[in-house]
């Protein structure tokens, strides 16, 4: 459905087996990792997620985990989703994202963000969004209410309570 969605500075493209050493080092870091689930070393485990996102985007053209690559030279700098929630009502449409940490600050989430959404908009007719973040987590707390959404309160998600967000009609 689409080839690539570009923002300012971002080429966002959906994800492929060739960006998997990039996805392994993210989620190995600790650092990077502890606001969205335990880090791994373990490449099975980040080999069978990376398996499952390929099948996803697979059976639903348009979502699925997108890279984030600077458009001026490809360079990775990170990853987001658009994806179905399973134990929503409604399967409502997730946003998020993992920035490598040279880039943390630099508004690419929030670019992403956006970008993920409009895309969504206007080529999949998705008019509400939901997000989760950690409520220690305030660069996310604050990409979230950047794209416009309102907190709705504590959810139980992914194993742990975060700050449910959405947005609807945006």
């Amino acid at each position: 459905m689409a080839a690539s969605i570009f923002t300012s500075r971002l080429q966002i493209r959906l994800y492929t087996e060739n960006d998997f050493p990039h996805i392994f080092r993210l989620q190995s870091d600790e650092e990077i990792m502890r606001y969205i689930r335990a880090a791994t070393n373990d490449e099975r485990i980040v080999l069978e997620r990376s398996d499952k996102w390929l099948s996803y985007a697979a059976e639903n053209p348009g979502y699925g985990v997108w890279i984030l690559e600077n458009k001026d030279d490809q360079s990775f700098i990170g990853y987001a989703v658009l994806r179905h929630v399973e134990f929503t009502p409604g399967k409502e449409i997730e946003v998020g994202y993992t920035v490598e940490k040279e880039h943390w600050g630099k508004g690419f989430a929030t670019e992403a963000t956006l970008g993920l959404m409009h895309y969504a908009k206007e080529k999949l007719g998705i008019s509400s969004f939901v997000a989760f973040t950690d409520t220690e987590n305030a660069a996310s707390n604050r990409v979230m209410e950047k794209c416009g959404f309102q907190r709705a309160g504590m959810v139980r998600v992914y194993d742990a309570e975060c700050l449910e967000w959405l947005v609807v009609n945006g």
